[in-house]
């Protein structure tokens, strides 16, 4: 794995990235609110450059089952409603992939990982966009999302994947 930084270097970053990531909370390493600002947001990224290298020819989809330790079909939208968000948030013990991530931990890794294929590869899997929406979708809740300024980089992560 090469050890660049498109944070600190965007230029090396894939140009499509850089044209539909066009906003600074893309490249922003700081804000905890930014796809990659967090540790969570942060490490997605960088563990799936490690899972590329191991996994040249695999699709995201096939990363995104990995990480959701082969329970893929359970990523879907039924986590994302209403009464499912309160129940999680009631009784996290008992929520999706509990004993391995919490709800933002979770999406965040999702979200990052798809944005760090565009970043190195200037596309998002097609096939891996629904499992990104739905980590959008929890994440956009009003239970969960609780700032305006979260809410606005969650819709420009949602336009960027929308394009990609």
């Amino acid at each position: 794995m090469s050890d660049h930084d498109p944070f600190n270097q965007p230029e090396i970053a894939h140009p499509r990235s850089r044209d539909l990531m066009a906003e600074e909370l893309f490249w922003d390493c700081a804000d905890e609110d930014a796809p990659f600002g967090s540790d969570e947001g942060w490490t997605a990224y960088y563990e799936w450059r490690q899972w590329r290298e191991d996994n040249p020819g695999s699709s995201l989809v096939d990363c995104f089952s990995w990480i959701l330790n082969d329970r893929l079909d359970e990523y879907n939208d039924s986590l994302s409603s209403d009464e499912r968000i309160a129940a999680d948030l009631e009784s996290p013990d008992d929520a999706f992939l509990s004993e391995a991530f919490d709800i933002f931990t979770l999406d965040t890794t999702i979200i990052g990982t798809a944005l760090g294929q565009l970043l190195d590869e200037g596309m998002i899997d097609v096939t891996a966009k629904p499992y990104v929406q739905v980590a959008i979708a929890r994440q956009l809740n009003p239970r969960i999302c609780e700032s305006d300024a979260r809410r606005e980089i969650l819709l420009a992560v949602k336009r960027v994947i929308e394009k990609a």
